[in-house]
Formats: structure tokens, C-alpha cells, sequence
């Protein structure tokens, strides 16, 4: 995967930017605040279809501009191809993605056109963060190669709002508790049917990406430590409690079990939206009882994998983004990292406050630009 050319135009603090990046190392420098966070960002967005970072449509927008609009053009093992996404708050519908010239009707057909791993001091909360950290976590790299995980992502989001409105007006209704399943049983039946798609397909993924990770982990700490990745169902320990139940039926159960609780809160206590994944180093949670160290070398190990999952899958690695982390990591583990860049055919941009020496191989290729007041130019 390669990303020749990004425009920006309106987004954040960028008016206009044209930027062509070569298909080895990019390096972004520039103070804080300048926009070189946006400007991954804004590549990044190109992937998932919205920002990474917990912000709307239209708070994207340059102050004082109605609209704003992301295009990039790219390779991969299939040809060249445009892609662009527009946002106008005025519109209907306000967002607008094509690729290769054909308008998209849902943005989870950007799927494939430009997949990406992005690692950022945000990327912490993997192991750090909420549950929902970690849902993020697969559920944005599985939509990137996977259309139909995408559409059932937003199908399942849509059917979770109806039966949580309806869960809050039959709360307080003196009906009997019959009566009220009853009700939800349209939702539940769709929802429980939506719901096994997507954990069976993370389930799935997981398989491929612990081995990965165990690997990358064994190779930062010379073979001393292991990760672990397990998923772990609502209601349940472990997803091992389920594997001999279809996992349909299972949900049902769990809907069973959740129901009084359901209507309480007015919201589904029960489903993929309240599942976790944990990740265990050496048997322990790392969450929990890990180092800063040691939580540090397993996001990097998660990433690493990522990426390999990525070439697995498509036949080719993925762009890999590299917001300010250089900063996080000790040197032994920045070895490791530019190590792994170094050895593959990775394109790579990366952002810090000041240029560095990367110690690259000659025959990896290597762009310079400054950012400063969303403005960006090449320096040598």
C-alpha cells in the first residue's frame, strides 16, 4: 500500500494542503500545535471513515468554512485509485466518500481502498483505556478489510438504539415482564443474529492476531516475555464457556439472564457493545499489574502484529502512521520499531517535534517536511 498524494482542504487547521510522500520514510516535524496530528488524522480517516480522535463531523471543519474535504491518491496490489471524502454541514447527506470515481452510498466501502495502522501516545489505552478502547481497537482494523463487519457494525448500532428507546418506554409500563419481552422480540431476534456475526468474526481475527503478537512480544524482550490475547464475552469469564454453544444461542441466553436488568437501566446490558478483550502478559493482566515498560512494549507488540495481520490478509502491508511515539519509547524499543520498518516494505510517515537520525538502509527512501500553522513544506 502507497499514498502518493493527500489534499486537504478546510480540515482543522489546514486550508489547503497538497502534499506528495514518497513510498519509503516520511518525516514530519514541527512544533506543537502546528497540525501535524491533523494531518494523520486526516489520513487516517481516509481508512476507518471518521476521526480516531472523539470529535464530530463538523468540529473538523476550518473556523469560519462550511465544508471540509480529505482526497489522496494511492496504490496497492490492484492499480492506482483516487479517494476522496467531503463534509459539508449544509448538505443532505452531509457526508459524501468515492473511490476511483464511483460515490460510495456507506462509508464502510472504503474498505480496502487505503488501509492503515495508525500508533500514537493515544494507542495506550489499548491496554490502559476502557473496554471500548479495546472494541475500537478490532472493530476499526476489521472494517478496513472487511465490508460486510462494517455493515454489520453500523446495522447493529442502528437495531441497539430501537430496542434501548423501546427498553425506556416499557420500563415503567405495568405490564408483565412476559408482556414486555414479548415486545422486544422483533429487536432481540435481530439484534441476537447481527450481534453472533460480528463477535465470530472478531473471534476469528484474534486467532490470527494473538500468534502475531505473541511473536512481536518475543522478539522485543529476546524471547523473555509472552502476550496473550483472550476475548471475553459479557456475563461470561471467558469466551472457552461458550464454544460449544452456537454463539447465537448463547446471546439469546444472555438476554434471558439480562432482561429485568435491561429494563431497569432502559439500556441491553447483554451483546458484542459490552464485550472486552484482554491482554495478559505471562498469565498476568497487563492492564492491571504491568509496567509502563512492559505496557508500552505490548501496545508496540499489538501494532507489529497488526501489521502483519494486515499483509496477511490483503497480500500487502498496510501504511503505517507513527504519530509523536518515537517520544514515548525508550531507545531500545525505538531500536526495535525502526528495526521492523527498516526489514519491510513499509511506507512510513512519521511525526515528531524534531527531525531524527532513523539510521535507515541506503536503498530506503526518505521525504523531510516542516509543518508550521498548517502549512507543510519538503526540506532537505
Amino acid at each position: 500500500m502507497y499514498l502518493s498524494t493527500l489534499n486537504l482542504k478546510d480540515y482543522r487547521n489546514y486550508r489547503q494542503l497538497e502534499c506528495e510522500f514518497c513510498p519509503g520514510i516520511n518525516m514530519i516535524t514541527g512544533a506543537n500545535a502546528q497540525g501535524k496530528t491533523n494531518l494523520i488524522e486526516g489520513i487516517y480517516y481516509l481508512s476507518i471513515g471518521k476521526a480516531y480522535r472523539l470529535a464530530k463531523d463538523e468540529q473538523l471543519i476550518l473556523w469560519g468554512a462550511k465544508s471540509f474535504q480529505i482526497k489522496a491518491s494511492a496504490e496497492n496490489r490492484r492499480g492506482r485509485t483516487n479517494i476522496e471524502i467531503r463534509y459539508h454541514q449544509e448538505e443532505k447527506p452531509a457526508k459524501m466518500a468515492s473511490v476511483g470515481g464511483l460515490r460510495l452510498t456507506k462509508m464502510e466501502e472504503l474498505s480496502g481502498a487505503l488501509t492503515s495502522v495508525l500508533f500514537s501516545p493515544d494507542s495506550m489505552a489499548i491496554i490502559k483505556g476502557s473496554p471500548q478502547e479495546r472494541r475500537n481497537f478490532l472493530d476499526y482494523d476489521i472494517s478496513q478489510i472487511s465490508f460486510n463487519y462494517g455493515r454489520n457494525i453500523y446495522k447493529y448500532k442502528r437495531l441497539l438504539a430501537q430496542r434501548n428507546a423501546l427498553l425506556k418506554k416499557l420500563g415503567p409500563l405495568p405490564l408483565r415482564l412476559e408482556d414486555k419481552k414479548e415486545k422486544l422480540l422483533i429487536w432481540d431476534q435481530q439484534l441476537v443474529e447481527c450481534g453472533s456475526h460480528i463477535i465470530e468474526k472478531r473471534l476469528a481475527v484474534i486467532e490470527k492476531l494473538a500468534p502475531l503478537a505473541r511473536l512481536a512480544q518475543r522478539k522485543l524482550t529476546a524471547g523473555k516475555e509472552n502476550i496473550e490475547l483472550n476475548y471475553v464475552l459479557c456475563h461470561k469469564n471467558n469466551i472457552d464457556e461458550g464454544k460449544d454453544k452456537d454463539i447465537a444461542a448463547f446471546l439469546m441466553e444472555a438476554r434471558e439472564d439480562s432482561i429485568k436488568e435491561d429494563l431497569r437501566c432502559g439500556s441491553t446490558q447483554w451483546g458484542p457493545h459490552r464485550d472486552d478483550l484482554t491482554v495478559a502478559l505471562d498469565g498476568v493482566n497487563l492492564k492491571q499489574y504491568g509496567s509502563q515498560g512492559q505496557q508500552r512494549t505490548g501496545v508496540l507488540a499489538l501494532k507489529l502484529a497488526e501489521l502483519e495481520f494486515f499483509r496477511g490478509e490483503s497480500g500487502e502491508y498496510p501504511l503505517l502512521l507513527l504519530d509523536d511515539v518515537m517520544s514515548e519509547l525508550d531507545e531500545n524499543r525505538q531500536l526495535q520499531l525502526l528495526n521492523f520498518i527498516n526489514e519491510k516494505s513499509i511506507q512510513c510517515l512519521i511525526t515528531a517535534t524534531e527531525a531524527r537520525n532513523l539510521n535507515l538502509r541506503e536503498k530506503r527512501q526518505i521525504k523531510r517536511f516542516l509543518v508550521d500553522k498548517g502549512k507543510i513544506e519538503e526540506f532537505r
